[in-house]
């Protein structure tokens, strides 16, 4: 297992660089972060995770171990491989995808190329009793507003076919759970 690499950067592609260590250049994939950083003739320490597959060896870089661990346990999460994970880390700092898993933040692995919500999703209950967490789980916030705003029109005494009728109706730009309720208390 290569673990970590110390040379002169040769060649810097857009999502790898080449390190030549005593003759021998190691191709090593990277994140834009890490990338943007780095100029040829430069002379780094990369740390590295080697990627074995059935028809593939590859060794993805960072600039800490502890990226290198944070990438591990990415690349735990059912459906997020290596090249996945890697896209993750390299788009955005470690401090931020610990803050994202923390407080179940949903939206910001979604705007990764190649993540969608359960993957996202699948991501965040995994990797959340790991990291620690800020925030609670929730998965579904603009189910759960309705949620609460049916429930109230409940304990007002509508019943459920009446409630799923005025609710249908309600117009988006109704943001707050209390105006969401006046509106529909008119409505019924």
């Amino acid at each position: 297992m290569i673990s970590s690499l110390k040379g002169e950067i040769l060649v810097i592609g857009n999502n790898f660089v080449e390190v030549e260590v005593q003759g021998v250049g190691y191709l090593v994939w990277c994140g834009l972060n890490f990338l943007k950083r780095r100029m040829v003739g430069e002379n780094l320490r990369i740390y590295t995770y080697q990627a074995v597959s059935e028809n593939d060896i590859s060794l993805f870089g960072f600039e800490t171990n502890d990226e290198v661990n944070l990438f591990k346990m990415l690349i735990s999460v059912s459906g997020v491989g290596p090249k996945s994970g890697a896209q993750i880390m390299g788009q955005t700092s470690s401090e931020e995808i610990v803050k994202a898993i923390g407080d179940a933040d949903v939206v910001f692995f979604e705007k990764i190329k190649g993540i969608g919500k359960k993957t996202a999703q699948r991501i965040i209950i995994d990797l959340k009793s790991k990291i620690g967490g800020l925030g609670e789980l929730d998965l579904s916030k603009e189910d759960r507003i309705e949620d609460d705003l049916t429930l109230s029109l409940k304990q007002l005494g509508f019943d459920r076919k009446e409630i799923e009728k005025v609710v249908a109706k309600l117009p988006k730009e109704l943001i707050v759970i209390e105006e969401k309720l006046e509106w529909c208390l008119s409505k019924i």
